[in-house]
């Protein structure tokens, strides 16, 4: 018997021939891989989406942590600048105070009424200049037309010489800062020359 006979009597055997053997383990192998990395795939792909929610989470955090600084800062900002400005508005007002004071001393030592009235209206005038360097103007009013904006009418009278809607007198004056107003004039408006009765 020759060797091709040998051959043919294997593979009628149900014998793989030479080097099958090999190439069905190396299939084997790669179906046992692919099972593998299958379920490999959705560990994977779930450790990599923790990866990216805990980096996410992180992040959160530290904007979270960086605007609460913001705010804490800006908070602390803001109340440094208000008490900025209150200092500076008070250093302007305290010196027409101590005027003040020494008005008020003086009249404890003397009875001259219109020294008295000098140094109140030099009182005044200090405390108009001290205003004006803040950048407080006050609404003009007596002779103008009534301006709702800016004068709040508390009462009307009659005038022969003011025209009704225009205002006679200032009750107590308006201030305004820039285009900001503190506080409307009170004023008094005329309501026009009174009427005569028929009886008259």
């Amino acid at each position: 018997m020759n060797n091709e006979d040998i051959e043919d009597s294997i593979d009628k055997r149900g014998h793989a021939g030479p080097g099958s053997g090999l190439a069905e383990s190396e299939s084997a192998g790669s179906v046992a891989d692919e099972k593998t990395a299958r379920k490999k795939a959705p560990k994977n792909k779930v450790k990599l989406l923790q990866q990216e929610l805990q980096d996410s989470n992180d992040k959160l955090l530290r904007l979270k942590a960086e605007f609460d600084n913001y705010r804490r800062r800006t908070q602390r900002d803001s109340m440094e600048l208000r008490a900025i400005v209150k200092i500076s508005t008070i250093e302007e007002i305290l010196p027409v105070l101590d005027h003040f004071k020494m008005a008020m001393d003086a009249i404890e030592t003397s009875d001259d009424f219109s020294t008295l009235k000098e140094g109140m209206n030099l009182i005044k005038a200090e405390f108009d200049r001290r205003l004006t360097d803040l950048g407080v103007e006050k609404i003009p009013a007596v002779g103008l037309e009534l301006d709702p904006n800016v004068h709040e009418a508390i009462s009307t009278e009659h005038s022969a010489e003011v025209a009704e809607a225009q205002i006679l007198r200032e009750f107590k004056a308006g201030y305004r800062l820039g285009e900001r107003l503190i506080r409307p004039a009170s004023v008094v408006v005329s309501s026009g020359p009174e009427e005569k009765s028929d009886s008259q």
